[in-house]
């Protein structure tokens, strides 16, 4: 009889506990939710990433890929990749968006592939330089397309392009999203020039002995490309994606692509990040 009274005397005890400790959990959501929502979000996050060693090289090397990105009220947003953006929807609920921003191109140096040959010996390093960019994007469910135009700010390159892009959400859950893209970009007469061309000059100081080379304006590339990611929780995500590229016209017939590199350009990176 004893050990029935206890066990009766205990229930009751224990859904008291337990209603109490619902009702603390549920105040604290609703304290939760109640809570502003910050105008700033941020990312950091590290990976590591496979690339051609210089755009239209036959060979790869492995780099860091450091993710670090502060966000104002999802429409300032400063990264390594995209440099200062900001993003602007003149209309709402219609899926369109303009942007501009500025970002960075590191140049490119003649010893670039130096680990596996010399075929850029000779040409000389590109320098560096800020490229401002004009962006238009549409988006309607899990479809978008957009125009970027960028233009180098000085610098060695000093040139123009303009990239034609698409994008498709194939798959989208709490956990997991995958998804794939597809681009083209027109490149004018310094931006070939630069990256593909060959002068009298370069082709004297270059152990390959190049002839010259001149690379007019025309569309250089088109790149497909896939991505997916895997969230561990709200904030730690794991992220992937993989890319192919096919250098085109005057970009391809080039000598450092044609005679010595691949007008087939792969990459590929892994990374994880963390949101708070």
């Amino acid at each position: 009889m004893r050990f029935h009274r206890s066990a009766f005397a205990i229930i009751p005890a224990s859904l008291t506990l337990g209603l109490i400790l619902t009702a603390q959990a549920m105040a604290g959501e609703a304290q939760k939710a109640a809570e502003p929502k910050s105008d700033w979000a941020f990312k950091l996050g590290a990976g590591l990433m496979v690339a051609p060693t210089y755009e239209g090289s036959k060979n790869y090397h492995v780099e860091p890929m450091p993710v670090a990105e502060v966000s104002w009220r999802e429409t300032v947003f400063l990264n390594p990749k995209d440099g200062l953006k900001v993003v602007l929807t003149p209309f709402k609920d219609t899926g369109l968006s303009v942007s501009g921003g500025i970002g960075y191109w590191r140049g490119r140096k003649e010893s670039a592939d130096k680990d596996n040959d010399d075929a850029l010996r000779g040409l000389g390093n590109l320098s560096g330089n800020a490229v401002a960019r004009l962006g238009i994007d549409y988006r309607y469910n899990a479809m978008s397309a957009g125009l970027v135009v960028a233009r180098d700010l000085g610098g060695d390159r000093d040139g123009t392009t303009i990239t034609l892009k698409g994008g498709y959400k194939i798959y989208q859950s709490d956990k997991i999203r995958v998804g794939a893209d597809l681009s083209t970009t027109w490149a004018d007469d310094n931006y070939m020039q630069s990256l593909f061309g060959i002068t009298a000059i370069q082709s004297a100081r270059s152990p390959k002995h190049y002839a010259a080379y001149d690379a007019a304006a025309g569309i250089k590339d088109v790149k497909v490309g896939l991505n997916a990611g895997y969230a561990f929780t709200p904030a730690i995500e794991l992220f992937a994606r993989t890319e192919y590229g096919r250098l085109l016209s005057d970009a391809a017939d080039s000598p450092i692509v044609k005679n010595q590199g691949s007008e087939n350009q792969f990459s590929g990176g892994l990374g994880l990040t963390y949101r708070f």
